[in-house]
């Protein structure tokens, strides 16, 4: 029988200015993802890429505009939240990812929410 956990996903981490890897689903796990949210502590405006990525047989896949699904600027000190609605952004393979990148290195954070299935 499976097991539903509702948890922090990821703790709160910078995004880099180049595009990684923000969260890697494990194996034998289904990941939901119903939150992310993202800060920008810095005094300039930042332009800011999330990627939901497959896996690419079975390594951690390339971001890619096929696989983008938001590109916002956020003000100095704004915060953006991007809900979704139940089931949520759906990881079902081992190394499925969300992935993204900032303008900067280390101005803008992000924390990855929802739930996962063993």
């Amino acid at each position: 029988m499976s097991t539903l956990t509702l948890s922090k996903l990821t703790g709160i981490a910078y995004v880099t200015d180049s595009v990684t890897a923000l969260f890697t689903n494990p194996a034998a796990t289904t990941s939901y993802v119903r939150l992310i949210v993202l800060y920008n502590g810095n005094a300039t405006s930042e332009n800011i890429k999330v990627y939901n990525v497959p896996n690419n047989g079975g390594a951690v896949g390339t971001a890619g505009t096929a696989n983008a699904f938001e590109n916002l600027t956020l003000v100095a000190n704004d915060t953006a939240l991007l809900e979704f609605s139940g089931p949520g952004l759906v990881l079902t393979d081992q190394n499925d990812s969300i992935q993204g990148s900032a303008t900067l290195a280390s101005g803008v954070t992000i924390q990855i929410m929802g739930a996962q299935e063993a």
